[in-house]
């Protein structure tokens, strides 16, 4: 499992949101893109660093499975503020903050040397 996901879950995540996670990972396995216009959502928390959790073949589906993760991290009880045109959201919280993010395939927000 994710680095991402081993940290919110020290910090109090459900079994249940756990499973959902796993059952989304499962479906962006299923609708793995190709090389060319494919789409990764990245999760970083923290105390964690960016995180790639899936791969589409459009933006349409990356923004889905984006929306998916900001509602499971606002049934954590955090503040979630999405935003749609950027095809992001960043979620906030007394002790921890975490973000979400869709970006084409060709892009990596951990830096040229995150590859």
């Amino acid at each position: 499992m994710s680095r991402f996901w081993d940290q919110v879950e020290k910090r109090g995540a459900t079994k249940v949101t756990r499973i959902a996670f796993v059952a989304l990972s499962l479906l962006a396995l299923a609708t793995s893109a190709s090389a060319e216009g494919a789409w990764t959502l990245w999760m970083m928390g923290a105390s964690s660093p960016w995180d790639s959790v899936g791969t589409f073949s459009t933006r349409e589906l990356c923004m889905e499975a984006l929306h998916q993760q900001a509602q499971a991290v606002e049934k954590l009880g955090l503040k979630v503020t999405e935003d749609a045109a950027a095809g992001s959201f960043v979620a906030t919280g007394a002790d921890q903050d975490i973000r979400g993010q869709c970006l084409p395939d060709t892009d990596d927000p951990r830096g040229p040397r995150g590859k």
